[in-house]
């Protein structure tokens, strides 16, 4: 197990070093080849006569027409970067998995976070460098979009950030010390972005747009993601602006963002290992690179205790033995802290009301839950010789395997049959994405207006769709849609306890509880939920428990609020010397932070 304040590493690749974190872990995925589509796609964009009937290179400064179509899949990555970034320290931070989850930060342990984030947005900017003669605006529009979800994902992680100073290290007057601008002052901006993009999307473009993979240089769609963009903006800060609450609904009343699965916001994986590995980030452990993370067990327990119908697609059981507490090696890779589900007389207690068993649980059941092997929340703890038990990631979102009661459970370790997927994603926004938006803003008291039930409803539909969808195209040989019965059982069950919640802010708590089984894979989306209300509130563990899991010792330090500013930084730009010093990560909130969570003791 790596420490919780590991510095997630980034790795340069292509022309504009664009980088992607991966899972905390040892792998890095190259994203920037884009599939095929970049490596074999380069030589029909060079010999295309599109491109030999443009003026090209007339100025080596601003990079003519002709650039846009290499330009753009790059500047596309730094948006599944963005979304990347911290996502599995932001699952630690709201309890999903073990790792970042003992909030041991400091300013060691985001600087190649931070150098990558100003990397990758420069291909960014030079697209919208390479667009401001106004001939190409569709192109202009997309890279608007790309720079006002990005750079929104990166304030929401640190706070203030160069930003109107930023990425002129080359130009004429090179400005390598750029100031800090306010993270209000900064997504004020992003908002207006999002409206530039619309108006620019609005406008004729001559030529068509090329190698666009994530809409198909589609002028509606890139719309419709800059509407959503901007949606996402106004919820995330209505509480830190003046009128936030009257400009989100304005929003929604506006509509025309992301509504139906259809027009989901998703990065595609492959299975392609050569000449680019460009499969899902957590498949590393298929691919024998590496042990995986280990999985929160109030998560997996949770999911079996509530028959969730996305059980055996979001996790791979490696293991059916149950750990013999007389084997001093088996005592010994125990997961600390009685958190071993086969021994853990709570949980089994639940699961025999859960399955309606009388007696013992039986021994099949047993070896079933043994395969189900994580930590709890802050276990920090040396991690053993364990990697062949840990549950893995699965069909959702990694690209893995499909893993169900009558699924036989192999231990990864040397299975090169196994290892044939990685064809996974990443969410990037989703219809259940703005159902669940909408939801909180109507809950919450912004004058937003709706059916939230209905919606709360369609949601968890929406989300469990594309989590089965996704884990029949990963693995068809084995993986089975859940009976249209169990979906509805599931649901109904939610729905029964958002009905005896007597309070809309209850209410919100129970939707946030779904929220958080639904991210899994959306790191960022579950901790900017939690700053921005409070929910799900800790509790203890059991059935239907509507909280997450309290650590179970004490952090060295509280909630991250934001992550703390790089060391390094301080050395390079004067400018970031007073956040380094003055900004604590557990104590100064993001702007448009107003609930400051707090541990429960």
């Amino acid at each position: 197990m790596l420490p919780s304040n590991y510095d997630q590493k980034w790795r340069p690749a292509v022309v504009f070093a664009s980088y992607l974190t991966v899972n905390n872990r040892i792998k890095m995925v190259n994203l920037t080849i884009i599939r095929t589509l970049v490596l074999a796609g380069l030589v029909s964009v060079v010999s295309s006569c599109n491109l030999t009937e443009l003026d090209i290179n007339t100025d080596p400064n601003r990079p003519a027409t002709g650039s846009l179509g290499l330009l753009l899949p790059v500047a596309e990555n730094a948006a599944v970067n963005a979304f990347g970034a911290v996502n599995s320290n932001a699952m630690g931070f709201a309890g999903l998995w073990n790792s970042a989850d003992a909030y041991n930060l400091s300013n060691t342990s985001y600087q190649g976070t931070w150098n990558g984030a100003f990397q990758s947005l420069q291909s960014i900017e030079e697209l919208l460098r390479a667009t401001e003669d106004g001939k190409n605006p569709r192109y202009r529009g997309i890279a608007l979009v790309l720079k006002a979800y990005s750079m929104g994902n990166y304030v929401d992680m640190f706070g203030d950030m160069p930003y109107s100073e930023a990425w002129k290290g080359n130009a004429a007057e090179p400005n390598k010390s750029p100031k800090f601008d306010k993270d209000s002052d900064i997504y004020e901006d992003l908002l207006k972005l999002c409206d530039q993009a619309v108006t620019e999307l609005a406008k004729a473009q001559p030529v068509a747009v090329i190698n666009d993979y994530m809409g198909a240089g589609n002028a509606t769609t890139w719309t419709r993601i800059a509407k959503t963009v901007k949606l996402r903006l106004l919820l995330n800060s209505r509480k830190g602006r003046t009128n936030g609450n009257a400009e989100l609904k304005a929003a929604f009343d506006a509509g025309g963002f992301i509504t139906t699965p259809a027009q989901n916001w998703t990065y595609l994986y492959s299975t392609q290992i050569s000449p680019a590995d460009n499969r899902h980030p957590w498949y590393f452990t298929y691919a024998g690179q590496g042990d995986p993370t280990y999985i929160n067990h109030q998560l997996m327990g949770e999911m079996i205790l509530n028959k969730d119908p996305r059980l055996p697609f979001y996790f791979y059981r490696q293991t059916a033995r149950v750990l013999d507490q007389n084997n001093p090696t088996d005592r010994g890779t125990t997961p600390f802290g009685g958190s071993y589900l086969p021994l853990r007389a709570s949980f089994l207690d639940e699961y025999k009301r859960a399955f309606s068993i009388t007696g013992d649980v039986p021994a099949a059941d047993l070896a079933y839950i043994a395969g189900y092997f994580g930590r709890d929340r802050a276990d920090v703890s040396g991690a053993a010789a364990d990697g062949p038990l840990r549950t893995t990631p699965g069909t959702y979102p990694a690209g893995g395997v499909y893993s169900d009661r009558s699924t036989p459970a192999v231990a990864l370790t040397g299975q090169a049959s196994l290892n044939y997927g990685g064809n996974g994603q990443w969410p990037l926004i989703n219809s259940w994405n703005t159902k669940y938006y909408q939801i909180e803003a109507i809950l919450d008291g912004t004058g937003v207006t709706g059916d939230a039930k209905a919606l709360f409803e369609a949601a968890m539909r929406e989300q469990i769709a594309v989590v089965v969808a996704q884990g029949l195209k990963s693995d068809p040989s084995k993986a089975k849609a859940p009976a249209t019965a169990d979906v509805d059982a599931y649901v109904k069950a939610w729905l029964g306890l958002y009905d005896a919640a007597t309070t809309n802010q209850a209410k919100l708590n129970v939707v946030a509880k779904q929220i958080w089984f639904c991210s899994w894979g959306q790191g960022m989306e579950i901790w900017n939920l939690q700053r921005r209300t409070g929910y799900p509130i800790q509790s203890q563990f059991k059935q239907f428990s509507i909280g997450v899991q309290a650590p179970i010792s004490r952090p060295p330090r509280q909630y991250a609020l934001r992550l703390p500013y790089p060391q390094q930084e301080g050395a390079l730009n004067p400018n970031a010397a007073k956040y380094i010093t003055d900004v604590i990560f557990d104590r100064d909130p993001i702007f448009w932070d107003k609930v400051k969570v707090k541990w429960e003791f």
